[in-house]
């Protein structure tokens, strides 16, 4: 059966050494027109790509859990312009880096407190320790436990980034950064629920997700696709995985942090 001209084009990318694999859908007028699955889902034990594989959709968790932050907002549970101390007091003395990349001794008070639409727009003056250099770069990894995958609690970790400097005024400027993850925990607080619990019953059991979560059945596990990269030399290959750096393969129960920023 001859390619689609997309599964080609894909193809192209794998047979080069620069994607593992991929699946691809074109959805029209309500009906599927075509679907190929390309590649391999695992490159090291040559497990081929199906159209049923699960994948980490990482930051594509952010418009899942803004979604249900905006519904909570439209049951009047906040208000936009709400500050969120209401609900996490323990960002009530922030304080502000007076240069970015500074010394974290060099702050100053913030002008105002974090909003739900600061964390909904990324103007809060929380970042990533990727995105950011300087002292507060490793402060961000030392405190928060790694990005996705953290070991700790989320009380403590909302403890922990309230307790770090903000890089910029809230509301000065976009940073992309952990200000969706602190929503997350937000919600979870609002609706005193997990927050997987509660994208599951707010989002994926009324939009027929079944297999979109924060974590894999085990008997789905052999459907997932491994998290892929590349070594030193510029070879494709699976990237390791273990707590804090963003790609365990399999969480152990005691865990409670979710990420609502990039975990999905």
């Amino acid at each position: 059966m001859e390619e689609t001209p997309i599964a080609a084009a894909i193809r192209e990318f794998v047979d080069a050494g620069m994607l593992a694999g991929a699946v691809t859908l074109v959805w029209q007028e309500g009906k599927i027109r075509q679907a190929d699955a390309i590649g391999w889902r695992d490159v090291e034990r040559q497990l081929p790509m199906k159209r049923d594989t699960i994948f980490r959709i990482a930051s594509m968790t952010k418009p899942i859990t803004s979604t249900v932050a905006l519904m909570l907002h439209e049951e009047g549970r906040f208000a936009l312009d709400d500050p969120i101390t209401q609900w996490a007091p323990e960002f009530a003395q922030l304080r502000v880096l007076l240069t970015p990349t500074g010394d974290l001794n060099q702050t100053e008070p913030a002008a105002r407190p974090i909003t739900f639409n600061d964390l909904l727009t990324h103007r809060s003056g929380l970042t990533y320790a990727d995105f950011q250099s300087g002292p507060i770069a490793q402060t961000y990894r030392d405190a928060l436990g790694g990005d996705i995958d953290s070991a700790l609690s989320p009380d403590t970790w909302i403890a922990n980034l309230a307790a770090l400097p903000l890089i910029d005024q809230p509301g000065a400027a976009f940073h992309y950064g952990h200000s969706t993850d602190l929503l997350g925990f937000l919600i979870a607080r609002i609706e005193d629920a997990p927050l997987g619990d509660v994208l599951k019953r707010r989002i994926f059991d009324p939009l027929g997700m079944q297999d979109t979560g924060f974590t894999v059945p085990a008997e789905k596990a052999t459907r997932c696709a491994a998290p892929h990269g590349f070594d030193e030399a510029g070879q494709l290959c699976v990237l390791s995985s273990g707590p804090g750096n963003s790609f365990l393969a399999e969480r152990p129960a005691a865990m409670t942090y979710v990420s609502g920023g990039q975990g999905l």
